[in-house]
């Protein structure tokens, strides 16, 4: 019952947890689609006023250039065709506003197509009303100029003939005056020349007086209708206020305004031109990480390889001035290389000591002493260190005592013995090595040596190799088993097999037959070769240690085993 009720639990929790993923991706899903959606929308109505704008800016010079053309041919004109004209503009003027439909620049603004129809048409609209109103106040304006202008011409004419009857007026008078002067009582006796002549000047003052009142008249009224407006001068040459041509566009660029402010605010819009920035840099970026690695092994693979190849071998006897005998060879059986067992007994005689990895001492006698040594030789502790072999037990015993060894935390690894003799050496890479055997009152002969000048030791990073002098006894690990096999005429085995080989072995490389699973990290560039009739060489027979062909090792484990190999651990 108890399984049972803890089987639903799990069942409807599992399904609980899917339930709420579903809910989360598909609101996180919308809330994308949304914002995707309101950009879209932002950018295309920006586009559509943007390309509105153009188009109205292009149509306003346009018109600009028409109308300030048709205003210079004007200035000159006659009454009656600037009238003419300013009723043709407002006539259109009219017809523009008589256009007008509810604006569509307010947000949310409508669909694209919608909105890029409607700015473009009101934008058009917009521009040309303006343009009218200003050639309509220009003609206005010089209307009312020309009109002043007649109006002063006319006042002038009317003061002259005034001017003229009020002259005419005196003469009558001054000549009436002087023929009374002349002739006193005939001038005023009926029937005589003097009176005739007198009554004839009076009659003649009468319409004198008359006219000069007329003209005197239509001067007041004349002077009555000029008033301070019609003094204006002439305006200046037509030209268009752009100022205001652009203020006619005002709900537009407003609302331009609002769409760039709000796609401002879409965090696609304040990522997209960020990553539109570095993404060239970016795109380069991968393809030089693709293609440069491919380059560099390209470089390795067909030059410095075949290079390498084509050097003489290295001696390590005679290079190192190492004096080494040949290592022979002990086979289980004849033809027979593998020299590796699980397990391995070890015979301990007095007099010796036995240094071994406490992980590999399965059994030994009761009798034997035991203590811990913290490193294999002093002289090289980061050698020791890197290599594993710390916290040693030491082991020693007055009487002849059988050792057993077996790799007990790894069924994979195997153990083998390998008896070097005096004056035999072994360039060995101490990863390999578990314990030794070794006489007591003789220092261990381990020695270092580099080869910096090999362009063998810098294409392989093996740069230090560690040299084993007998008389001594190495035990050797190696997964899934470890073989000893002699040089002959050319031996060819992966480096990463490679635990050892006697110093008396002609050493170079060779470069992998095939390029495609170099390429592929599945082979490595150069393989060990082994040249020598007496030398010896030892490898384990499935390289597990760093990073394998084929397989995804990790950066620092790829870098740990580089150094390892550099200093020839």
């Amino acid at each position: 019952m108890r399984q049972l009720l803890t089987a639903i639990l799990r069942f409807l929790l599992r399904h609980a947890l899917q339930f709420a993923l579903f809910i989360v991706i598909l609101l996180a899903g919308r809330l994308l689609l949304a914002e995707w959606r309101a950009y879209s929308a932002s950018s295309d109505a920006i586009a559509a006023l943007r390309l509105a704008s153009v188009t109205a800016d292009g149509h306003g010079a346009s018109l600009a250039g028409a109308a300030t053309a048709r205003m210079h041919a004007l200035t000159h004109a006659s009454q009656a065709a600037i009238a003419a004209r300013l009723s043709e503009v407002q006539t259109q003027l009219a017809a523009l506003r008589a256009q007008q439909q509810p604006s569509l620049f307010t947000i949310p603004l409508p669909d694209a197509g919608v909105l890029a129809a409607h700015a473009q048409e009101e934008a058009r609209r917009r521009v040309e009303i303006e343009v009218l109103a200003q050639e309509a106040r220009y003609l206005l304006a010089l209307q009312a100029a020309i009109s002043g202008e007649d109006a002063r011409h006319t006042l002038a004419r009317l003061h002259a003939a005034h001017v003229s009857a009020y002259a005419a007026l005196q003469q009558n008078i001054r000549q009436r005056q002087q023929l009374e002067a002349q002739h006193p009582l005939a001038a005023r006796l009926p029937g005589s020349d003097a009176y005739a002549q007198l009554s004839r000047l009076e009659a003649q003052g009468q319409r004198l007086r008359e006219i000069n009142l007329q003209a005197y008249r239509a001067w007041l009224a004349q002077r009555a209708r000029t008033s301070d407006a019609t003094n204006a001068a002439r305006p200046a040459p037509f030209a268009i206020d752009h100022a205001a041509l652009t203020g006619a566009l005002a709900p537009m660029h407003a609302a331009m305004a609002a769409t760039e402010t709000q796609l401002a605010r879409n965090w696609i819009g304040r990522w997209r031109a960020p990553v539109l920035d570095v993404a060239p840099t970016a795109a380069l970026l991968v393809l030089s990480a693709i293609l440069l690695p491919l380059a560099i092994k390209a470089f390795f693979y067909f030059v410095l390889a075949p290079l390498a190849s084509r050097l003489q071998p290295l001696s390590i006897a005679r290079e190192l001035q190492l004096a080494g005998g040949a290592l022979p060879l002990s086979p289980s059986l004849p033809g027979e290389s593998r020299i590796s067992a699980v397990s391995q007994a070890l015979r301990l005689a007095p007099g010796q000591v036995m240094l071994i990895h406490p992980e590999y001492l399965q059994s030994s006698p009761v009798s034997t002493r035991k203590r811990t040594q913290w490193l294999l030789d002093w002289r090289f502790p980061l050698t020791s260190l890197a290599a594993g072999m710390v916290a040693l037990t030491r082991l020693h015993s007055d009487e002849p005592a059988s050792v057993t060894i077996s790799a007990s935390d790894d069924p994979l690894l195997e153990v083998a013995i390998v008896h070097l003799p005096a004056g035999s050496a072994l360039v060995f890479q101490p990863r390999g090595l578990v314990g030794l055997l070794c006489d007591a009152g003789q220092p261990l002969a381990m020695s270092s040596h580099w080869r910096l000048g090999s362009l063998h030791a810098w294409l392989t990073l093996q740069l230090r190799f560690i040299v084993f002098r007998g008389p001594v006894t190495l035990v050797v690990r190696g997964c899934r088993g470890v073989r000893l096999e002699r040089a002959g005429q050319g031996r060819s085995i992966s480096q990463s097999a490679t635990l050892g080989f006697s110093t008396d072995v002609l050493y170079s490389t060779l470069r992998s037959e095939t390029f495609i699973p170099y390429l592929r990290g599945q082979q490595a560039l150069l393989n060990d070769r082994f040249d020598g009739d007496n030398g010896v060489y030892l490898y384990e027979e499935t390289p597990r240690h760093g990073k394998q062909p084929g397989k995804v090792g990790s950066w620092f484990e790829g870098l740990t085993d580089a150094l390892l190999k550099v200093f020839g651990i």
